[in-house]
């Protein structure tokens, strides 16, 4: 079973987390297996439009990564040998005060030119078009289940964006030390630990400066040393609304509700 979570939130965008953000498992997923999304209660209609969206746009993003991924070594070996025959060919062909430059410029130029022209080949190849389609056809009718545990978490997320971010920053960076209430012990279980795994795996593919701002709070929380600096530094983001602080709390806390 393929199992994907929805986490609604009032404030802010939805979420819709997945396995198909892994490139290095397009190969590996099976297109018979059932595709299973858990939300914290009934989903309407356009979250559920929301929903396959999300999965059609991570699989577009995990095919064309593993096509890309797969054809590597052949489209290397082809653009060296456009760069070395373009280069020998304009050393003969022109003649100038200064040379080098100019075969060299151009030369890294088509080679560049047909590095990307391959690159976006290879996305459209009868291979990549066909896995696509195959995992498309698959997430394209997913059944829908409950998850206890997912409200408690949008909960978390609305009560976060109700505080103070400065105080949110400071208990991050252990300025201020106060423990987050988030999920009761017999609401955690194996269902959590995937939930964030697929979360840390959003944040990395589309959310990156906010999964490096997590390993830096992350670390400091290891750590046991408070760092103003650093709470500072979240709260002015937050202030320009360039972080999402609540969802950061929420990573920074399952994290260590989930080791």
């Amino acid at each position: 079973m393929i199992t994907c979570y929805a986490l609604l939130r009032k404030m802010g965008s939805n979420l819709y987390l997945s396995p198909y953000l892994k490139a290095d498992q397009v190969s590996h997923l099976d297109p018979d297996t059932p595709v299973v999304i858990k939300s914290s209660g009934m989903l309407t209609k356009g979250q559920k439009d929301e929903a396959s969206y999300a999965l059609y746009s991570a699989i577009d993003f995990s095919v064309d990564r593993w096509i890309q991924d797969k054809q590597y070594i052949p489209r290397l070996l082809i653009c060296a040998a456009i760069f070395m025959v373009t280069y020998f060919f304009l050393s003969l062909a022109i003649r100038d005060p200064i040379p080098l430059i100019d075969e060299v410029l151009i030369s890294t130029a088509l080679t560049i030119f047909c590095w990307i022209t391959l690159a976006k080949r290879d996305t459209r190849s009868s291979i990549a078009l066909q896995r696509r389609y195959e995992l498309k056809g698959q997430a394209g009718s997913p059944d829908y289940q409950q998850q206890e545990g997912l409200f408690a978490l949008e909960a978390f997320l609305q009560d976060i964006a109700g505080l103070d971010m400065q105080d949110v920053s400071d208990n991050l960076c252990l300025v201020e030390k106060k423990d987050f209430d988030l999920l009761a012990e017999d609401q955690r279980g194996p269902w959590a630990e995937e939930f964030f795994s697929l979360l840390l795996l959003h944040l990395k593919v589309r959310q990156k400066s906010l999964y490096r701002m997590y390993k830096r709070v992350h670390s400091v929380r290891e750590g046991q040393k408070p760092n103003l600096r650093l709470a500072q530094r979240l709260f002015h983001l937050s202030m320009q609304q360039k972080i999402d602080l609540p969802l950061l709390a929420l990573v920074v806390v399952l994290s260590e509700q989930t080791s």
